[in-house]
């Protein structure tokens, strides 16, 4: 599960590269904004449940929104600072409200991780010049 959507953000990072010339096109569209806002609360969440149910040690999902903030935001700017305090924001509101794991964290963590997957797929799509 975790392979897979590190191989996609990887192919979103080659895809961002490589079309460099046209990365601010699609990156300033209301959708692709949308889309990689959504994601950052994805991984917030499921950040989250990870902390919850795992411990502090576990920082998988800390780790994904890192490797998004290279290839989405590599430098100081309100971009890279906006899609860190939606992740924050995310990550600490989830966690006030969910303190213990318990199996219905294990199931919202395996429908995050589709919709992830999702959000992810549509920003490739939309870096390669489609529309999903």
């Amino acid at each position: 599960m975790k392979r897979l959507l590190k191989a996609t953000l990887l192919a979103t990072g080659l895809l961002l590269t490589a079309n460099s010339a046209s990365a601010q096109d699609f990156r300033a569209t209301p959708a692709y904004q949308r889309d990689l806002t959504e994601l950052t609360r994805v991984l917030g969440q499921i950040h989250a449940i990870r902390v919850i149910c795992n411990g502090t040690a576990d920082q998988t999902w800390r780790n994904y929104m890192l490797n998004l903030l290279d290839v989405e935001a590599p430098g100081a700017s309100y971009r890279r600072s906006q899609l860190i305090e939606t992740f924050n924001s995310t990550y600490l509101g989830f966690q006030a409200n969910r303190p213990r794991c318990d199996s219905s964290l294990t199931e919202q963590e395996a429908d995050l991780y589709m919709r992830g997957q999702s959000l992810t797929d549509q920003l490739s799509i939309r870096a390669a010049g489609d529309t999903p």
